[in-house]
């Protein structure tokens, strides 16, 4: 009986320490994630620069402000949003854009009500009739006749200036960062793997 009793002893005690080893293991990594976590969109922006960038989009730099073009409620959960912008009119390109992000957007799943599409047009680019089909074939994209001009300038001497000859889109933080770009020429699906990426370690608010 004691010999049992003394060689199972050994083998215990190995046990509980893997056992030990292993909860310090995942306590560790937990501990980590949540100090990791940002809290901001600044804090996001540094850990991205920290462990360096995966993002498909071309960064904008620096970050500009569009507070002025999308104001922020603090008493509203702001959405993530997708901005579509130039070209001279809503051509054959534009409204491919337009498409492309919109299967962006169906395709982000459960995450599809943490963003918004904007289209930010001008009288100019947009008749009337133009605004109305586009209305009735895109419900859920909002389309604004203001704040096109304004938005532009703000790119300006920013790795985004452009003359605005074609359409390009854009992500913008909760806290109406202009934080990636995307042109015509780029797969769309990096859109998708940026926005996961940013949803994912963005607090959800």
């Amino acid at each position: 009986m004691s010999d049992a009793q003394g060689t199972q002893g050994p083998r215990n005690r190995g046990m509980q320490i893997q056992i030990w080893i292993m909860l310090i293991m995942v306590g560790g990594v937990m501990l980590a994630g949540t100090l990791m976590q940002p809290q901001s969109e600044e804090q996001r922006q540094q850990l991205m620069e920290l462990l360096g960038t995966t993002n498909q989009g071309n960064l904008v730099k620096p970050a500009v402000d569009a507070g002025s073009i999308f104001p922020t409620n603090p008493d509203k959960a702001e959405k993530w949003k997708i901005v579509i912008a130039g070209g001279e009119s809503c051509d054959a390109g534009c409204n491919q854009v337009i498409l492309d992000t919109r299967s962006v957007h169906i395709l982000m799943g459960k995450l599809v009500r943490r963003a918004e599409r904007v289209y930010l047009a001008d009288t100019e680019q947009l008749q009337q009739q133009e605004f109305d089909d586009l209305s009735l074939a895109h419900p859920h994209l909002t389309i604004r006749t203001d704040g096109l001009s304004e938005f532009k300038q703000m790119l300006k001497n920013t790795s985004a200036d452009w003359d605005m000859a074609d359409t390009r889109y854009f992500v913008v933080t909760p806290d109406a960062e202009v934080i990636l770009y995307f042109t015509q020429d780029d797969d769309v699906m990096g859109l998708l793997e940026d926005m996961k990426h940013l949803l994912k370690y963005s607090p959800d608010r």
